[in-house]
């Protein structure tokens, strides 16, 4: 499954909602402006392609990554530390540490703790696997029963990045009695949880690859760049029509006569749902319907871009 990264791109969405801190973080982590979020966040995060939500507390849904934060004064933060464990966050605590620590201009580390000897070349390999090929990152390691003993070597301004609590030793630790960790954090903590990339994030209008029900086959042909192409009637998906099919028959046949049932992933799907229907399409690009049917674009393979 494709883990969602902090996006790199001024294109990309970073939104926010009410809560001390949020707009502030979602400032720094932008390229462009960042969006406010109202109202359903779960829809609103939908119908903006938000990429990554900074709030005030994580939500039931893992439709975007989330980042938490709690006592963050932007104008005191010296040095960035991504406390990380084993768990599945902690690329993404990285990823974060690092917009922070850039946009800042400020030292950026990476540190873990492990209980004893039987558990130092474990934790040593997976520090290493976290800031492989990340330029000016530090790293440290630490050995000790509870995770509170990073704090002694903590910068007096650092700012911390924790991945989300789950089962591990160290998220347990961070979650127990290692809350002294981001309580003790000097200039405030960010609590990061990553989260599959989805169908919506991916999907985008595409002229050639979306056709009338009413249209003749001729036409058809002529706008289609596409093997397959979505049948759209009122915005809904009701079709799919193959241009070997189209080819076959009148040119004046309507596409309705000669489309199948429509195939699609929903908005929310991962993307490992996209790949499955590839070959399906041909390599086409793969309609995206909302939980309404509606179409809200389609995914272009990017090989095929």
């Amino acid at each position: 499954m494709m883990q969602h990264s902090l996006p790199r791109d001024a294109q990309e969405a970073i939104g926010w909602s009410r809560g001390q801190g949020c707009a502030e973080v979602a400032s720094v982590l932008s390229e462009g402006t960042p969006i406010r979020i109202e109202g359903d966040p779960r829809r609103s995060c939908i119908d903006a392609r938000i990429d990554l939500l900074v709030a005030r507390k994580f939500s039931s849904f893992d439709l975007v990554p989330v980042i938490v934060p709690s006592g963050v004064d932007i104008g005191s933060i010296g040095s960035v530390t991504a406390a990380v464990g084993e768990g599945p966050h902690s690329p993404f605590a990285v990823d974060v540490a690092m917009r922070i620590g850039e946009r800042l201009s400020v030292p950026i580390e990476v540190a873990t703790v492990h209980r004893d000897d039987s558990d130092r070349v474990g934790a040593r390999t997976r520090l290493d696997a976290l800031v492989e090929g990340r330029a000016g990152v530090a790293s440290r390691l630490v050995e000790s029963s509870s995770v509170v003993e990073l704090i002694d070597g903590l910068d007096p301004s650092a700012l911390v990045v924790i991945g989300a609590p789950g089962g591990s030793w160290f998220h347990r630790q961070v979650s127990g009695p290692g809350h002294k960790l981001a309580a003790a954090a000097p200039a405030g903590t960010l609590v990061v949880r990553s989260a599959p990339r989805r169908a919506f994030h991916e999907a985008r209008p595409v002229n050639d690859a979306v056709v009338g029900l009413h249209l003749s086959a001729g036409d058809a042909l002529k706008v289609m760049g596409h093997p397959v192409a979505a049948v759209a009637e009122r915005g809904e998906l009701v079709g799919i029509v193959r241009t070997s099919v189209l080819r076959e028959v009148p040119p004046t046949v309507a596409v309705g006569h000669l489309m199948e049932d429509p195939v699609s992933v929903g908005s929310v799907e991962p993307l490992s749902s996209v790949d499955e229907l590839r070959g399906f399409f041909d390599g086409g690009p793969v309609p995206v319907v909302d939980d309404r049917g509606r179409l809200i674009g389609l995914v272009v393979d990017p090989a095929a871009a």
